[in-house]
């Protein structure tokens, strides 16, 4: 019945979100642990030597940094980034758990006014907090990870609590991954994935939307292959990607 309902792999993933997460709800209610294997597959997510099975940030060193970051992307939808890794000196510590389900907020614009607002449970220190990139690109099979990060973007001077326009690469399920610098020099990964449901016709609007008097800018983007000499960034993008990947469907990984 599920082959005959999704004729396509986005399909297949989204029907998959919304019947697992019952699921999952009902096994945490009665003190069931969800398997922390991705489905469908052997995959193990990238550990540094160094990460504890429980790690969690120490209040005095991170009490200012967001808990996750709002995507806002205009003209009504609304997702969100949630803080998935923190890199140190190079060593990575997962923060999320990878099992949990992220469901895809909706981009219908090729080139969409997106905004990223930053999420405090404790105290806001904005001022010290800077995005390094954004990267965005499609969850796809691949004969290699190079391949996926090839057709991948990577966008620099990304503002916080600003209004800019994205330049979309992708349509259907993809992600987007921020690179955050916090007060003490570490780098958070926040991580979150959309449905691109742009019409083709429609990739020339571009010069609708840039309105001559608006300050607003398309951010310049290159080719995520550039992350690869960048080991500890690599690594956590290949571990949150291949998760996902996983779960649409495919098997390779390498």
């Amino acid at each position: 019945m599920i082959k005959i309902l999704c004729k396509d792999k986005k399909n297949l993933f989204l029907i998959m979100l919304s019947t697992s997460t019952p699921i999952f709800i009902f096994m945490m209610g009665y003190g069931i642990s969800p398997v922390s294997q991705a489905l469908g597959s052997e995959f193990i997510p990238y550990v540094a030597k160094n990460q504890s099975e429980s790690f969690s940030y120490p209040n005095s060193t991170y009490s200012s940094i967001p808990s996750n970051i709002s995507v806002t992307v205009e003209p009504k939808d609304a997702g969100t980034l949630y803080l998935s890794a923190i890199i140190s000196n190079g060593d990575i510590n997962f923060i999320r758990n990878l099992d949990d389900e992220l469901f895809p907020f909706q981009v219908v614009n090729w080139y969409q006014l997106t905004k990223f607002t930053p999420n405090f449970e404790k105290i806001s220190n904005f001022d010290d907090l800077k995005i390094n990139s954004l990267m965005v690109g499609e969850l796809q099979d691949f004969d290699e990870f190079a391949d996926l990060l090839e057709q991948a973007r990577i966008y620099s001077d990304v503002p916080l609590n600003d209004t800019f326009i994205l330049g979309v690469p992708n349509r259907d399920v993809s992600f987007m991954l921020l690179q955050v610098t916090f007060p003490n020099g570490d780098i958070g990964i926040y991580y979150g994935l959309y449905d691109g449901n742009q019409q083709p016709e429609e990739k020339s609007e571009v010069n609708l939307r840039l309105n001559p008097e608006s300050s607003l800018k398309i951010l310049e983007s290159i080719s995520a292959s550039e992350i690869q000499p960048n080991e500890p960034l690599y690594n956590v993008t290949h571990t949150l990607v291949c998760n996902d990947v996983y779960k649409l469907g495919y098997e390779q990984c390498k």
